[in-house]
């Protein structure tokens, strides 16, 4: 008796039969879904619980790298002409972008040319590495040869030929 009292009145089986009482029960149990779907997301959003009050800003550090590509500022100031509707100042803008381009044309060939003296300098430091050794005078050796027994030269000949490695083809 106590639980009748707590719960209420119950409807009849034939009140909740109407579409109305039905409607009204579907609108119940799409709410306790909906609030049902909300406690599930809230719990599993992500919250983080600070000690202090203030957060602090990450150091953000931006490091700034040459482009490899030139990008060229081909804005101009003044008037423009599109598809050949002023002559005169389409002629203008091919006279002032032909000097530029000479003078960059210049610059890159000064930056790569040498004066005299360097290019003077490089190819006597090549030839040096591209010279030979010097040689001893050979008739130094007839010489000797000629004044010491021809026994003394057939063994120097030997000697030279056990000391080398690899012999080359005359």
């Amino acid at each position: 008796m106590s639980d009748n009292k707590v719960k209420g009145k119950q409807a009849s089986s034939r009140l909740l039969g109407m579409k109305f009482m039905q409607r009204s029960m579907e609108k119940e149990l799409q709410e306790e879904h909906e609030k049902e779907r909300k406690r599930v997301i809230s719990e599993a959003e992500w919250t983080v619980d600070y000690d202090t009050g203030e957060l602090q800003k990450p150091a953000i550090r931006v490091e700034y790298q040459p482009s490899f590509l030139a990008f060229s500022t081909t804005t101009t100031t003044g008037r423009k002409s599109f598809k050949g509707f002023n002559k005169d100042i389409e002629e203008g803008e091919v006279d002032i972008e032909k000097t530029e381009r000479l003078k960059r044309e210049e610059a890159a060939e000064e930056a790569h040319s040498m004066s005299d003296k360097q290019m003077l300098n490089s190819k006597t430091t090549i030839r040096s590495f591209m010279r030979p050794p010097k040689r001893k005078d050979t008739s130094k050796e007839s010489a000797e040869s000629d004044n010491v027994d021809g026994e003394k030269k057939k063994k120097k000949k030997k000697a030279k030929l056990e000391n080398q490695g690899f012999i080359r083809p005359k």
